[in-house]
């Protein structure tokens, strides 16, 4: 493998946008220390968790920070046999990795670093070790952020009710009928559905709507107005509102961002 640009706790100036209408011909890691919005081939994500993705190479991507400050690692890196190579990664590429506390991942970045400052005689060989052992130590990620939820009582029945969320972000979502799908109590529902995916029912529903409200602000040229009536919100300030709170601009600002 070999390192074309590679950087940690890079930090970058408001306003920052990076962007490949094409994408790279390497695969490029990125690890997320901000809340941030990235544009992968066809879908937006918020990221607000320490997250991690590897981007395969030709897919196009573009993010920015949802506030002034911006921090990544990020490292771009060819290698010799895609093929070969694609058949041992044992996690999917172009999707968002959440990682634990204790992770070994920044401390292997940060030899990875050393390794390609440096210019003796087999550090090449050294990278390459390394870079492999970061992909395990992703997939051991990967791997227990599934088992993480599955453990969970009444996962499926969760699952269910989330891609019910999903599917349909232009409903008006109460708690109560959401347990009801899931034949829990209200109060037990909302305890289980933070366990198996890490924010609450209702965050989720909001989430979902916001999701769907950029696929339409940089899909189509409905009105911010319109917008906000198709995910389900009565009050155009309503939306406004809930949209800069998890961005960091208004939907207009957004709109204007990303189509640049």
């Amino acid at each position: 493998m070999y390192i074309h640009f590679m950087a940690i706790n890079s930090v970058q100036r408001p306003g920052f946008i990076e962007q490949k209408k094409h994408g790279q011909i390497d695969f490029v890691f990125l690890r997320f220390h901000s809340s941030t919005t990235l544009l992968l081939g066809d879908k937006t994500y918020t990221l607000t968790e320490p997250c991690m993705f590897l981007i395969d190479s030709g897919t196009p991507y573009k993010y920015f920070a949802n506030g002034d400050e911006y921090i990544d690692d990020y490292l771009h890196f060819a290698v010799e046999n895609r093929t070969s190579f694609l058949s041992e990664l044992t996690f999917p590429l172009n999707t968002p990795i959440y990682y634990s506390n204790d992770t070994s991942i920044p401390d292997l970045l940060r030899l990875i670093y050393n390794e390609h400052s440096s210019d003796h005689r087999l550090a090449a060989r050294s990278i390459d070790l390394l870079i492999r052992c970061l992909l395990v130590k992703v997939s051991e990620e990967w791997v227990k952020s599934q088992q993480r939820n599955t453990s969970v009582p009444h996962y499926y029945d969760l699952l269910s009710v989330r891609n019910a969320i999903l599917a349909s972000p232009e409903k008006q979502w109460t708690v109560e009928e959401l347990s009801a799908m899931a034949h829990l109590s209200p109060a037990y529902f909302q305890v289980c559905y933070k366990k198996a995916f890490g924010v609450t029912c209702m965050t989720e529903v909001i989430g979902a709507k916001l999701e769907q409200a950029k696929l339409l602000l940089t899909s189509t040229e409905l009105s911010i107005s319109q917008i906000a009536a198709k995910t389900g919100y009565n009050e155009v300030y309503h939306f406004i509102r809930q949209f800069k709170k998890s961005t960091g601009m208004t939907p207009g600002a957004f709109r204007k961002t990303v189509v640049m």
